[in-house]
């Protein structure tokens, strides 16, 4: 009985997360109008899915900066390569958090909609 007890709990806790394609969108709008609401009260977001559209001001190897304040790290399988600074986009990504000091937000397994 524990032996099976074990097994079950380990492959519950192993098992692989959801893709963020599959996963429900809790806001969608533009970057400015999201930010506003992060600012109300960040940790209703924490964890959320968001699909945003904004202006990329800076990039890196990792990912984009939308209106210089919301970071989005792409997934490993995401090619950024032909995104431009300046340029518009649409995202869907999990908010991670929010940094007061920095007022910055941070999205996680962002993909390109």
């Amino acid at each position: 009985m524990g032996i099976l007890t074990a097994a079950a709990v380990y492959l519950y806790a192993m098992r692989p997360p959801a893709k963020i394609e599959s996963k429900a969108v809790d806001f969608s709008g533009t970057s400015d109008s999201f930010m506003a609401k992060v600012k109300e009260d960040a940790t209703v977001w924490e964890n959320k899915v968001v699909s945003l559209m904004g202006k990329i001001t800076s990039k890196d190897d990792k990912g984009i900066t939308l209106s210089n304040q919301i970071y989005c790290q792409f997934r490993d399988d995401v090619d950024s390569s032909l995104l431009n600074v300046g340029s518009e986009i649409t995202l869907k990504g999990r908010v991670i958090g929010y940094d007061d000091l920095l007022e910055e937000l941070k999205l996680d397994q962002c993909i390109i909609q």
